[in-house]
């Protein structure tokens, strides 16, 4: 038996279907079809028999293809460097479940030109020097942690929901 490749497959299996039909003139057409496809690819029928024998009786509507895998396979590896990429973002402000109130509060002086309250920046300007080396209260922790997410910051749920 020759190698039954995707193409040949999906004509074998549409004039397979064909044989179903009410008119006597369409299968008769069908079969004949297959014959001319068979010599054409040096298959018969019972090479075609044995390739349905092995699929162990399970019917698949429709089989992924090696391309369809690949596709399937660059998006999952491309959604993994996405989150991994985002994790190792995070790993620079958390130590685990702990903030690193100082990195958090750098990250938002450097960027504090985005943010809109006067407030806000000047909060953030003196907050990384009052969290050197210390936590900061709950209040502040909540208004850091509110304007590094505010300001792009990931924050795990986990650790927002012991500040909020």
């Amino acid at each position: 038996m020759t190698a039954l490749n995707e193409s040949t497959a999906k004509r074998i299996a549409k004039l397979f279907r064909s044989l179903s039909s009410d008119f006597d003139g369409e299968v008769l057409g069908a079969v004949a079809a297959m014959k001319r496809l068979f010599a054409a690819e040096r298959l018969s029928f019972h090479d075609i028999a044995a390739v349905i024998e092995s699929c162990n009786g399970e019917i698949e509507e429709r089989k992924y293809s090696d391309a369809d895998a690949k596709v399937i396979f660059e998006r999952g590896m491309a959604k993994g460097r996405a989150e991994q990429s985002g994790n190792l973002q995070n790993l620079e402000f958390f130590d685990g479940d702990r903030p690193r109130w100082y990195e958090i509060a750098v990250h938002c002086q450097r960027n504090a030109a985005s943010l809109r309250s006067q407030w806000e920046k000047e909060f953030i300007a003196d907050i990384a020097g009052k969290v050197l080396g210390t936590e900061p209260s709950l209040k502040q922790a909540r208004c850091i942690l509110k304007i590094f997410v505010k300001l792009g910051g990931q924050c795990d749920p986990g650790i927002q929901a012991a500040y909020f």
